[in-house]
């Protein structure tokens, strides 16, 4: 590995501008012999590094005689290191520093200096502000939005719990990524040997990942509200209908005690309903007419009975084996929906349209789906619509 320059470049610099040792000190406010010691080859705190650079008018890889060709030799003999079992975590972590003390801004680094850190759980308390050092940095100089969320995902790791969601909210997280913040609490609470947190953890994200699976083809839905259809499938009645049957039968097996007679468990009772019109209007769409119709008269049930549950509700999601005990609250006054569990501990759900269903639901399917559109003359069809209007207005 390439021996830093720093001596040399402090020495040539400062004999560029005519100043003493004494008098670069008190520019750097630092004292005559640090910069002796400096220019005997000592190495500057890497604080100073920027601040010596800008008073020298260079940048920080010119004062550490950096360039990009040494740089590029320099990574590749760490990473060999880095990959090979020869050495321990302990002596790769060393490695790390002293690159990191070479090339502070190369974020590649920053990055494997970080995880080395986390690596080490053993000393990690030796080198939590150097792991706060790099998580700063790669926050306020670095554009890689992977390098970020790496950052943000390792001081999840150490951070106090009241900080973890303020270290969340510093990436631009969505409803794609609530399961993998979930994991990463997952991988958080065993690390810090918190098995019981760990265990309510595991429940909230395993229902998040079921939640995902029935509502991610509701994306599609909502993707033009401004004329309130589902373009997608409606082009595709046949798959939308497979899609939902498959949907409805999981609800209808995901409790043992809940059969055709019982229904399912109250939070799945609103996403079970409108599964159960969106499975009627694709059937209808595809001229299945006995088969959509009967599905279109167990809507009608299933909604009375979502209607009938108060908003706000929390409301028990069935399967204590798989997500522990578990509740949801139906839409609140705030928009929001939940996870609660038994010990009040709460965890933000983005699925909110799984249970936000409305008495004007059928209404709008059976005049605004294309679906309908075969049947408009039909009788059966006039019953319906007389009976969903009447539901619209409660």
């Amino acid at each position: 590995m390439a021996e830093l320059k720093i001596a040399e470049v402090i020495l040539r610099e400062r004999r560029k501008l005519k100043l003493t040792q004494e008098e670069l000190a008190n520019a750097l406010t630092v004292s005559p012999q640090a910069v002796s010691n400096w220019e005997r080859g000592g190495y500057p705190d890497i604080t100073l590094l920027p601040r010596i650079a800008n008073f020298f008018k260079i940048t920080v890889d010119e004062l550490i005689g950096n360039d990009e060709a040494t740089m590029d030799e320099d990574m590749i003999a760490f990473g060999r290191k880095y990959n090979s079992n020869q050495y321990s975590k302990s002596e790769k972590l060393g490695f790390a520093k002293e690159m990191y003390q070479k090339y502070p801004n190369n974020f590649e680094l920053i990055h494997y200096l970080g995880d080395l850190i986390v690596d080490n759980m053993e000393t990690i308390s030796d080198n939590i502000e150097l792991l706060k050092e790099l998580h700063q940095k790669i926050m306020s100089e670095c554009t890689d939005e992977q390098y970020r969320r790496w950052s943000i995902h390792r001081m999840c790791f150490v951070a106090t719990d009241d900080k973890l969601e303020d270290l969340i909210g510093q990436s631009e997280l969505n409803w794609q990524e609530a399961i993998a913040i979930g994991e990463l609490r997952e991988e958080r609470f065993v690390l810090q040997g918190r098995f019981d947190e760990f265990r309510r953890e595991r429940n909230a994200t395993d229902l998040l990942i079921f939640m995902q699976y029935l509502g991610r083809h509701c994306m599609n839905y909502y993707g033009n509200p401004e004329k309130q259809v589902w373009i997608e499938n409606f082009s595709e009645p046949e798959r939308t209908a497979a899609w939902e049957i498959h949907k409805l039968s999981l609800l209808e097996h995901f409790d043992p005690l809940c059969d055709e007679e019982n229904g399912v468990p109250d939070a799945w009772c609103g996403c079970y309903a409108e599964f159960t019109l969106k499975a009627a209007g694709a059937m209808i769409g595809c001229n299945k007419l006995d088969e959509g119709f009967s599905l279109l008269e167990k809507a009608f049930s299933r909604y009375e009975r979502w209607n009938l549950i108060d908003g706000g509700s929390w409301m028990n999601v069935g399967n204590e084996g798989a997500f522990g005990n578990a509740t949801i609250n139906k839409e609140n006054e705030n928009f929001m929906c939940y996870i609660r569990f038994e010990d009040g501990k709460t965890v933000w759900s983005p699925y909110l349209w799984l249970f936000w269903q409305r008495s004007d639901d059928i209404l709008n399917a059976m005049t605004k789906w294309p679906w309908f559109d075969n049947v408009r003359e039909d009788e059966r069809y006039a019953e319906y619509l007389a009976k969903a209007k009447v539901m619209a207005r409660k």
